[in-house]
């Protein structure tokens, strides 16, 4: 064995035999196995570096942190929480979990312990033993719910879909549930869109009532050279071409109004004749942010609190988002950033975008924003540890709360829907 590989396994065999795990063990046999073949088709062009024996490495403790993942039930640790996904793990929010203790750990969570499984079997059939059972709106059924429950389970409700397209119509779900992780602002564990921090790298919102910060200060020189390249009104990225809302008709009306001043709105998508380039260098958000001032942040349903990625598509790409739809949107934005296409007509609203594409220090001003607040996706991060630290509540879990009135706290409007 020439001395390059015989020195390679020198160094590996050396930390497997400190580490007596399995996974460790198979990560590190893997990488062994491409370095052998490797060599044997091109020994005259093969070497090992310091830095594959390092990848090696570090591949083999990966695995061995997300070991938790993969013991028996009675291997375990003591201290778990353990939360079964009662329903379908296919449909968001239950794939941000994946399974075991992995999304906790790939998170860096503040709290790790907890234990996330589809297996209603997993305790050999005994639901009591699960410290919570969560149940996705989209699709819970009510005749397929847990026969047994203890004072101490915690019955979660999740979804983050509209409750306008996703009511709760059985009466059976009311005083069911415990908590709720859903948009919606008071919900126990909020499963919002997105997350509003400060310059400090705090969490201030989105909030029921939110301080904004008064009197912000303007975008400096170099942001505002960089919106004076625009020359486009407004782009729509959109995929699902009928939803109750009405966008669709909004969109329509502007189009028309907008034609006056020689302007479009550029519908991107399923449902408008763009598609966004294959350029690997320009794609879609690169155009919005070079070319256009606004865009459409337009909900494909009416609900309170009810704010998707849709907005997060304006914000993080310069352009200043004109919303459409039943939210408080001073829970989400800052006074002065956005424009409420609800409180005008479409001629009104279109000579406002005009005079504001003419005037570029009113526009600049929409982006004062940017001086203090950064906006960012929790979804799969932020979200998903707020569950595991809920469970470790012990204020929390040891409430006996329930919504005695679950469907009308979900959708008011529930009666008319259902």
């Amino acid at each position: 064995m020439p001395p390059c590989i015989s020195g390679f396994f020198k160094s590996i065999l050396r930390q497997m035999l400190s580490v007596k795990f399995f996974f460790l063990v198979s990560s590190i046999s893997f990488l062994l196995s491409v370095v052998w073949i490797q060599f044997t088709n091109r020994p005259e062009q093969y070497s090992v570096s310091e830095s594959l024996v390092q990848e090696a490495l570090e591949n083999g403790a990966r695995d061995f942190r997300y070991s938790d993942v993969y013991r028996k039930t009675s291997k375990l640790p003591k201290n778990l929480k353990y939360m079964l996904l009662w329903t379908r793990e296919d449909f968001a929010p239950f794939y941000f979990f994946e399974n075991g203790q992995r999304a906790f750990l790939r998170n860096n969570c503040s709290v790790i312990n907890c234990y996330v499984t589809g297996d209603r079997k997993f305790f050999d059939g005994d639901l009591t033993k699960f410290d919570a059972i969560a149940f996705n709106g989209r699709n819970m059924k009510p005749w397929d719910l847990p026969n047994n429950r203890t004072m101490a389970q915690k019955y979660i409700y999740f979804n983050m879909e509209s409750a306008d397209n996703y009511p709760v119509c059985n009466k059976r779900f009311d005083n069911f549930f415990n908590w709720t992780a859903t948009y919606k602002l008071d919900s126990d564990i909020p499963f919002a869109y997105l997350q509003i921090r400060n310059n400090f790298g705090e969490i201030v919102g989105p909030k029921i009532n939110m301080n904004w910060l008064e009197d912000l200060p303007e975008i400096d020189e170099e942001y505002s050279y960089r919106l004076l390249n625009k020359s486009k009104a407004a782009a729509w990225f959109v995929s699902n071409c009928n939803s109750r809302s009405g966008r669709k008709e909004f969109v329509e009306k502007l189009q028309k109004a907008l034609e006056v001043y020689g302007y479009t709105v550029d519908i991107y998508g399923n449902c408008g004749p763009l598609k966004c380039p294959r350029n690997k260098k320009v794609d879609c958000f690169t155009l919005l942010e070079r070319d256009y001032y606004f865009y459409m942040s337009l909900e494909n349903s009416f609900a309170e609190d009810y704010v998707t990625e849709k907005l997060l598509t304006a914000l993080q790409h310069d352009v200043v988002p004109i919303v459409f739809g039943e939210a408080n949107y001073s829970r989400f934005l800052p006074p002065g950033s956005f424009i409420d296409g609800t409180k005008y007509n479409s001629s009104d609203l279109a000579g406002i975008m005009v005079t504001l594409m003419n005037n570029p220090k009113l526009y600049w001003d929409f982006f004062r924003w940017k001086n203090v607040y950064i906006y960012h996706d929790p979804s799969e991060t932020d979200n998903v540890c707020a569950v595991c630290a809920a469970l470790n509540n012990k204020h929390m879990m040891s409430s006996n709360s329930t919504y005695p009135k679950f469907r009308q706290w979900w959708n008011p409007y529930f009666k008319s829907r259902c």
